[in-house]
């Protein structure tokens, strides 16, 4: 039997599902990203780079 810290995971999500996340742009120098049903989950940033095709 293994340990546990009391807590139960619950709505995370399946394994190799990804979440689904938005950008937004708020201003030019300023993007947020936010994870879809999961207000908590965002990140601004001032730099954020285009990937390659």
């Amino acid at each position: 039997m293994g340990t546990t810290d009391g807590r139960t995971e619950t709505g995370g999500p399946e394994e190799g599902e990804r979440p689904v996340v938005a950008v937004h742009e708020c201003s030019p120098d300023r993007v947020v990203f936010i994870e879809e049903e999961n207000p908590d989950a965002w990140i601004a940033t001032d730099l954020s780079v285009d990937l390659p095709d």
